[in-house]
């Protein structure tokens, strides 16, 4: 027959036999993976939900059904090698995965609970386990947080069953992808005091050897269990100090002591570092706080001094403007009086006045008037054409000043450009005074004494005193000259 045909007949006698004879009748599978491919089996089981029955049957209690537990240890490896090799699918692996290694946790729990656990069987359920964590480390999340785990644990049994779990614990916490775990702090507690009694109460050096070795490998990849570990430090170490001294102590125990010390050093060191950090911190905070302090303290004193000086600006300004006005209303008042006296006067002139003799003072007072505007006037004009006057003297003579300075400049550049020479020195002329100047040079100038030398120094001082004392007066003189011209300006101009 066809693989899919001897599937057929096993869903067959699995959906007519009782609950006792579906272990056995599952057991065949075993003949089918021999006969068949074993990847077409497989996915025969998967497609008809066999390897999800065979799960359901592990969890079940054996005695019960009143088959041996040898039947259900057979079961679970033959699903594990089903399972292993075997990716149809994202919830296979996702989820049913997870679902097989609880169902053998439950029955690995199962076996250890009976009156007098089969070690082998045990051992062989928790192999499987072994298996599935290899072909998929992410299961060892699952085996962590499985309560079965901690059940196991917490539950007394033979040195072999505990070595068994050690083993299991060691496998899943060093897995490549065990870094990765999410655990909780006070599950990982529970499995530290656990495995730290068993290697308390049993004297057996293969325990204690695996359970240092779980504890280190633990705190090397999990930093909630080494926080454990460094908080229960001083329990640890009178532990390891008294299986040291036992008979058969190996080099984990030693490995872990070791690095429990190097963990209390890094620790004391880190808090070292902690409280150095914590007290430069505080050192640079006070200084930005003082310094903060000060220069508030600065800009506070500096605006209140600002914003005094502008206050004592202020009342100066109000007392000035004050003062112009009082100055203001009391020459208004003055300038009132005074007309008021004027055309008193003139009222008073106007009453002794003969008749006949008004109409020729009103007009000698409106000639005296129009006299006033017109020289006013005149002396509005005067000053103006004195001012375009002055200023296009001073326009001429930056011109011509400007004027001199480019023919000058176009002169030298023209000779230093042609070669030409100015007007009135000839080629002649130029060779005369090279010569004499070539012979200047090569004369040696006549010794003197030094009474000569002494003399020829003091009519030089003197003549350069002579000079300074002339270029004094031509300064004095000009400026003389500029301040009487100023003078005359200012007078014209009024």
């Amino acid at each position: 027959m066809s693989a899919k045909q001897e599937v057929d007949v096993l869903l067959y006698k699995l959906s007519r036999a009782g609950d006792g004879d579906i272990p056995t009748l599952l057991l065949q599978i075993e003949e089918l993976l021999e006969q068949h491919e074993s990847r077409e089996i497989r996915s025969l089981l998967w497609e008809n939900e066999i390897m999800s029955t065979m799960t359901d049957v592990i969890k079940q209690d054996f005695e019960q059904l009143r088959v041996p537990w040898s039947t259900a240890t057979k079961l679970c490896t033959l699903l594990a090698k089903c399972c292993m090799g075997f990716t149809e699918s994202q919830e296979f692996s996702n989820v049913f995965l997870p679902l097989v290694v609880d169902s053998f946790m439950e029955l690995a729990n199962n076996i250890q609970g009976l009156d007098s656990p089969d070690e082998e069987d045990f051992r062989q359920c928790l192999e499987c386990v072994f298996w599935l964590v290899d072909y998929s480390p992410t299961l060892g999340q699952t085996i962590i947080e499985s309560p079965r785990l901690l059940t196991m644990l917490m539950t007394e049994g033979s040195s072999s069953i505990d070595v068994c779990l050690l083993k299991l614990l060691r496998v899943v916490l060093t897995q490549s992808a065990a870094s990765r775990y999410q655990i909780d702090h006070d599950k990982l507690l529970v499995i530290f005091d656990e495995v730290m009694l068993k290697m308390t109460e049993q004297d057996v050096p293969a325990l204690q050897q695996i359970g240092a070795d779980v504890i280190y490998q633990a705190a090397k990849r999990h930093q909630p269990f080494k926080e454990i570990l460094l908080d229960n430090g001083e329990e640890v170490m009178e532990l390891l100090n008294a299986i040291n001294t036992a008979p058969g102590a190996h080099d984990n125990i030693n490995m872990l002591f070791t690095y429990i010390g190097r963990l209390k050093k890094e620790e004391a060191e880190k808090a070292r570092l902690n409280a150095s950090a914590t007290k430069i911190q505080a050192c640079f905070r006070g200084y930005v706080t003082r310094r903060e302090l000060r220069l508030n303290s600065q800009r506070i004193s500096r605006f209140q001094l600002k914003f005094r000086e502008w206050l004592k600006k202020k009342k100066e300004r109000e007392e000035e403007e004050r003062d112009v006005e009082i100055e203001r209303e009391l020459s208004s008042k003055k300038a009132r009086q005074r007309r008021r006296m004027r055309l008193q006067e003139e009222a008073s002139k106007l009453r002794t006045l003969p008749a006949n003799k008004i109409s020729a003072h009103q007009h000698e007072v409106a000639s005296a008037a129009a006299s006033k505007i017109q020289s006013s006037w005149r002396v509005y004009c005067a000053k103006k054409e004195v001012e375009k006057m002055r200023r296009h003297r001073v326009e001429t003579r930056a011109a011509v000043s400007i004027q001199r300075q480019y023919r000058l400049y176009r002169t030298g550049a023209c000779y230093s450009s042609t070669g030409l020479l100015p007007p009135g020195l000839t080629a002649d002329k130029v060779r005369q005074l090279n010569t004499k100047i070539q012979k200047l040079q090569l004369e040696t100038a006549p010794e003197m004494g030094e009474e000569e030398l002494e003399k020829l120094v003091l009519k030089s001082q003197d003549m350069y005193l002579k000079y300074r004392k002339n270029q004094a007066n031509t300064r004095r003189v000009q400026r003389r000259r500029e301040n009487l011209c100023r003078q005359v300006c200012k007078y014209a101009c009024q």
